[in-house]
């Protein structure tokens, strides 16, 4: 009878509330966000929607072209997607146990498939090591592969707008030994099959985003404050042209995660206080403002 009831309970905790429209209804597209666990989206000028009220933790949102569709992360190691037309959530895939600290997901140019960042955490001859790792996964679930693997800790992917191409952010964590010593920490390239990694800035880069028409990236960095606290960079995808576009205002120790808008006039990003709230400014820097407080994670 009890896990009769335990059943019914996480069924109906994993109940979809307050779907908003999709972008295409109109609008500015919306940022979808965590908060406590759950997902939510936000339109500029408009309200909060809630997307989830589930047990499951989820985290890491990542918008599908048109921003139809939105996958996440749970602490359980799956990966899950929402279905805005239709209301449903459905988790379409889980990574092996022994991967971990799964910090970026990102869909492909043409919404087939999702790549994900998860690290290896293991103990060998008494040291603690780190392997970052990329996999891709079919959109339905299908053919979860590794692709990339002996890197530094993951911690941000983006596309080229072809398709053929995967940026990412590496670095290496406080404490840890890297498996492969000889990994390139910042931000790297490879195609989407894995092979051809090429080094692209040997940078203090972490929660790398790719603007939409490939020509920018922007990432958190701290070669002026601290690893616990960051400032936001900006460069082209050929690695010129780098430079600090954010620094933490008063009050705010520590600036990260910043996403282009689908335009690419904007950056959101979070700032780090008593609580993260999300902020906005123009991909220069200028027009700094908050817009909502208490937020986890975000996706433009």
């Amino acid at each position: 009878m009890r896990s009769r009831w335990l059943s019914a309970t996480l069924a109906a905790a994993a109940l979809i509330v307050a779907i908003p429209p999709p972008a295409s209804a109109g609008g500015p597209a919306p940022i979808a966000f965590t908060r406590d666990g759950d997902l939510f989206t936000y339109r500029l000028g408009g309200t909060v929607h809630r997307l989830t009220e589930t047990p499951a933790r989820e985290h890491t949102p990542a918008w599908a072209p048109g921003h139809g569709r939105l996958a996440f992360m749970t602490w359980q190691r799956r990966i899950g997607v929402v279905d805005l037309g239709t209301g449903t959530r459905r988790s379409i895939a889980r990574l092996p146990d022994r991967f971990d600290c799964n910090q970026a997901l990102a869909w492909s140019p043409d919404g087939t498939r999702i790549a994900v960042a998860a690290n290896n955490w293991f103990e060998w001859r008494g040291y603690w090591r780190l392997s970052g790792t990329v996999w891709i996964v079919g959109a339905d679930g299908s053919g979860l592969t590794r692709i990339v693997t002996g890197q530094g800790m993951v911690t941000g992917l983006g596309w080229t707008p072809d398709g053929r191409r995967l940026f990412a952010s590496t670095e290496w964590p406080n404490g840890v030994e890297l498996w492969n010593p000889d990994a390139k920490l910042g931000v790297i390239t490879f195609k989407d099959d894995g092979s051809h990694v090429r080094f692209v800035s040997e940078t203090l880069a972490s929660q790398l985003d790719v603007a939409d028409d490939g020509t920018h990236i922007a990432y958190r960095g701290w070669s002026r404050t601290c690893h616990a606290c960051g400032e936001i960079w900006r460069m082209a995808t050929d690695g010129t042209d780098v430079r600090v576009i954010a620094m933490p205002p008063e009050g705010i120790y520590g600036l990260h995660l910043p996403r282009f808008s689908p335009e690419g006039t904007r950056i959101a990003m979070l700032a780090s206080a008593r609580r993260s709230s999300m902020w906005l400014m123009r991909p220069d820097g200028s027009h700094r403002h908050r817009v909502l407080t208490n937020v986890g994670a975000i996706d433009w």
